[in-house]
């Protein structure tokens, strides 16, 4: 049985049933809200690439060397160290990228070597972990929401097979 926090001790003592925030210690509740604005507001809008990079990786993200993730990208912030970006990849900007929602769970979405995602694509995590294989290609403006092979390109919403590299 996990140790009870402060909160769920006080909602305890009031007779109220404790909200699901209760259960993560209080600095955890004090550090989320400005991981969140620092990358939600801050980190998407510095155009210095090396410093977004850099920022990221301070929050928590996995990612390798030589990338480039552009500038008004969202990576989803519930648990930055289920984003993994290998290294050599590129990113344009614009792209969102979602690991969890209602009735999900907390999915994983792992970027392998080589790969481009064109501006403006979404990658959803859904009920499955989603792997971009190694110099795939995701064209602008697609809808990922399953796994894409080593070295296929895909375009479209949501995101199809229309070539290989």
């Amino acid at each position: 049985m996990r140790n009870k926090t402060i909160l769920q001790y006080i909602y305890g003592f009031l007779n109220k049933k404790p909200p699901s925030y209760a259960r993560h210690p209080i600095w955890l509740l004090v550090v989320k809200p400005f991981r969140k604005f620092l990358n939600v507001v801050i980190i998407p809008n510095i155009p210095i690439n090396f410093l977004r990079i850099w920022l990221y990786r301070l929050v928590g993200y996995k990612i390798g060397s030589n990338v480039f993730i552009g500038m008004k990208c969202y990576l989803d912030d519930l648990n930055p160290s289920n984003m993994i970006i290998e290294s050599n990849v590129t990113i344009s900007y614009g792209c969102y990228f979602s690991l969890h929602g209602k009735r999900q769970g907390h999915q994983q979405i792992t970027i392998k070597e080589g790969v481009y995602i064109g501006m403006r694509s979404n990658v959803v995590a859904t009920k499955a972990p989603i792997i971009i294989g190694e110099k795939a290609i995701v064209g602008t403006c697609s809808l990922v929401k399953q796994s894409i092979p080593d070295g296929k390109i895909v375009a479209g919403v949501p995101a199809k097979i229309i070539g290989e590299v």
